[in-house]
């Protein structure tokens, strides 16, 4: 897609966000479809008997098969519809209103380059990890104590907080705090942008509002904490993949959230996989299902393409647990014993 016509997806995304429940009814999608129950998928080619289902739990338009994947408003309604992509989009942007006249990026942020400039600056702005700083500080209140650690991470004295108020176009910076910078890495292992992590007084400064990724679309991208050879665990979370990397000596990679997860890239040359999934009981089972949604994909690969593969995945028994919980509890148990 050229910029102007990626500008365009990007900016009827914005507008549709939370919204596209009634979108999807007016263009024509079956409700029964979007109902949140679980139920055969209707999308084409699939053939899903009880394994599709409607959430739009990130106001995206979500859905989730445990079949042929994950997906968003656009897709299902193309899938469901058969409309092309042009008349799709011409669709949505009849229910949202006229689309609006602004040169590319002149909403949804800035070009790809001056990101890729900016992803540079702030990486070059950030130093390894030491001894001491507020990431170390962070990650030993976890109870994850290194004396080295991962290339792909490091440590922002000051790293600016945005955040887009209502009736503003563009984000405005109201604060700075510490920051554990990730490098994001797509298959060919270049970088494609950071996660951050905002930091206080060896916590999370914001709450749940303290992680963030620099720009959307990562796309099975991963934050490698190991370069692997014929092994490799995966986690969601940052902090969960170096507690796995401490308790079992496995090269990981995190994956950052679960609906990245599902896409996660995994070289052919891994002959064992071990998802390490979150156990989201109290939440729709998300982190579990994506880490089976991987699972299947990556067995389907391996019979597809001849390779030898082993993939396992392992679960808390503890609801709303993650292994990074685990880990900190050991090591909590660990020290009241010393």
């Amino acid at each position: 897609m050229n910029d102007e016509f990626e500008s365009r997806v990007r900016d009827i995304k914005s507008r549709a966000h939370g919204h596209w429940t009634s979108i999807l009814k007016a263009l024509g999608v079956d409700e029964a479809i979007l109902n949140g129950k679980n139920q055969p998928c209707p999308l084409p080619g699939c053939g899903g008997t009880d394994r599709f289902q409607y959430t739009d739990k990130f106001g995206e338009g979500n859905y989730h098969c445990r079949t042929c994947g994950a997906g968003g408003g656009l897709k299902l309604a193309q899938g469901v519809l058969g409309m092309r992509f042009g008349e799709l989009l011409e669709a949505v942007e009849r229910q949202l209103g006229a689309a609006r006249p602004v040169a590319a990026h002149a909403v949804n942020g800035p070009s790809p380059e001056r990101m890729k400039r900016l992803c540079q600056r702030i990486w070059n702005e950030a130093k390894p990890i030491t001894m001491g700083d507020e990431v170390d500080r962070y990650l030993r209140n976890r109870g994850i104590a290194l004396t080295t650690y991962p290339r792909s991470l490091r440590f922002h004295p000051d790293l600016g907080y945005y955040e887009k108020l209502n009736g503003q176009q563009r984000a405005k910076k109201i604060a700075e705090y510490p920051a554990m910078i990730a490098c994001v890495q797509g298959h060919d292992g270049h970088a494609i942008t950071l996660h951050r992590t905002y930091l206080a007084a060896g916590r999370k400064a914001l709450g749940e509002q303290s992680k963030k990724v620099l720009s959307s679309g990562i796309n099975g991208a991963a934050v490698r904490l190991d370069e692997p050879s014929d092994e490799l665990a995966v986690t969601e979370g940052i902090e969960t993949g170096l507690a796995v990397r401490l308790s079992t000596g496995k090269q990981v990679w995190s994956a950052l959230n679960c609906g990245n997860m599902e896409k996660l890239w995994i070289p052919a040359s891994i002959k064992r996989v071990c998802i390490y999934a979150d156990n989201d009981a109290n939440a729709e089972f998300a982190g579990q299902a994506s880490a089976y949604v991987l699972a299947q994909r990556l067995l389907r690969e391996a019979k597809r393409d001849g390779i030898d593969r082993r993939v396992q995945v392992f679960v808390p028994k503890h609801a709303g647990a993650d292994w990074a919980d685990i880990w900190l509890a050991r090591f909590a148990n660990e020290a009241k014993a010393a």
